[in-house]
């Protein structure tokens, strides 16, 4: 398992989700938002090394259907040698069906040399249903199958169908911090032991009406992870966020 420090800057195009020090009563949701981001990493535990790390979030919301594009970027030296580079890519398509019910599909690329994954794609059909939006919570449940094939740098690779389950949690403290949670669990149909978890919280506070402090702890969790790699790895990250 390697333990990641993160320490990020992070440049938001019109943020999708919470925006902080903004009065959504007055304002329309954009058609257009995102987010962009550039990190250094200092690792610990079963190496030190140095991190480079980029990302990217795009949103379109015409109205409509919902289109979501997500990319990442992670790259590490040690003693000037590069050793491992992760790179994941998330597209997704929503449409609502009815005031809380949404139907949702999205496709997903990684390559994770930490973990030990050369390379696993992703397919995904579900349903997401907001359970509240009562201030300050808002909850949202997905549910859905889908189908995944990893290629693994050590041992046979995996074609595997699986039942996938996402739970999104914003707590809105006040008007210009909040607090977020997102868990994900896929499991695969053919196999009780083979599935897999990841869990992430953050707090965000505002600073000024433009700069917002971040922070988040990220846990992967691979139940039948690669051999000779270990089943969790955790990110702790700090983030100085621009919002536009």
């Amino acid at each position: 398992m390697i333990r990641r420090q993160i320490f990020t800057l992070t440049c938001l195009l019109c943020a999708p989700g919470l925006t902080m020090a903004q009065d959504a009563a007055t304002d329309p949701p954009p058609r257009w938002s995102g987010t962009a981001e550039v990190s250094a990493v200092a690792t610990g535990g079963n190496s030190d090394t140095r991190t480079f790390g980029l990302g990217g979030e795009l949103v379109f919301d015409p109205g409509v259907w919902k289109y979501l594009g997500r990319v990442a970027y992670v790259e590490t030296e040690a003693d000037d040698v590069l050793r491992a580079r992760s790179q994941s890519a998330l597209v997704e398509a929503s449409r609502g069906i009815s005031e809380r019910l949404d139907v949702y599909g999205r496709g997903g690329y990684l390559r994770d040399l930490f973990a030990g994954i050369e390379r696993r794609l992703t397919s995904e059909v579900g349903l997401g249903y907001q359970v509240t939006v009562a201030a300050p919570h808002a909850l949202q449940v997905l549910g859905g199958i889908g189908f995944t094939r990893e290629t693994r740098s050590v041992g046979d690779d995996l074609s595997l169908a699986t039942a996938n389950a996402t739970g999104r949690y914003a707590w809105a403290l006040t008007k210009t911090s909040a607090f977020t949670e997102e868990a994900t669990l896929v499991a695969a149909l053919n196999s009780g032991d083979d599935w897999r978890f990841a869990n992430e919280v953050a707090a965000t506070a505002a600073l000024s009406s433009r700069l917002s402090l971040k922070l988040s702890h990220k846990l992967s969790h691979l139940n039948k992870p690669v051999f000779g790699f270990r089943k969790t790895d955790t990110i702790f990250a700090a983030a100085l966020v621009a919002n536009f």
